[in-house]
């Protein structure tokens, strides 16, 4: 799959997680880290100032990200559509995470997220936590945890961990189901 084609996926990957309610133009406004965003009801940016959840650059850090890549990771900017973790000198995120809030569980959030996933797989890290991957079922394209209709996503398409990459599955998972944690 060529890096257009992924970012363009993790794109409407991350607009569908944005739109949470479809069918209706209802908004919320919140505030992150003093910068007032606007999203789709049914969906929670991370926020600071209300004391709800954290920033999604505070989920998790850069020795941990850099951990899982295997490369050297920085924290990018935070924004509605989560925190990317950048490679020193690059401009395009290897990695990103998103907290938000929806009924539902892992599995639920992503076939709405990502309908076409050619595979959502049950991981046995946390409570309530899916792998999927890429339409092409070359990678995983992300990880989703959940507790109580909170959720975290971590985008980890471009570290290319393979569907059938156990242990590579369960590290992305440990690494959101820590996130979440920090969280909850």
């Amino acid at each position: 799959m060529s890096r257009v084609a992924i970012v363009m996926v993790l794109f409407m990957s991350l607009l569908a997680a944005c739109s949470g309610n479809q069918g209706t133009n209802t908004t919320t406004t919140s505030t992150t880290m003093g910068a007032e965003t606007t999203a789709p009801t049914g969906t929670t940016v991370a926020d600071t100032a209300g004391g709800e959840a954290p920033g999604n650059c505070s989920l998790i850090t850069a020795d941990e990200a850099t951990a899982l890549a295997g490369h050297p990771l920085e924290v990018g900017e935070d924004s509605m559509l989560g925190c990317g973790y950048i490679p020193p000198g690059s401009s395009v995120a290897d990695m990103s995470v998103i907290a938000f809030e929806r009924d539902g569980d892992a599995a639920s959030v992503a076939a709405t997220d990502y309908p076409n996933a050619a595979e959502t797989i049950p991981v046995s890290v946390g409570s309530d936590t899916v792998a999927v991957t890429t339409p092409e079922d070359d990678a995983v394209a992300a990880i989703i945890t959940g507790d109580g209709g909170r959720f975290v996503e971590l985008q980890v398409v471009f570290l290319g961990i393979a569907p059938g990459d156990t242990s590579g599955i369960e590290a992305a998972a440990q690494l959101a189901t820590t996130a979440l944690g920090r969280w909850n």
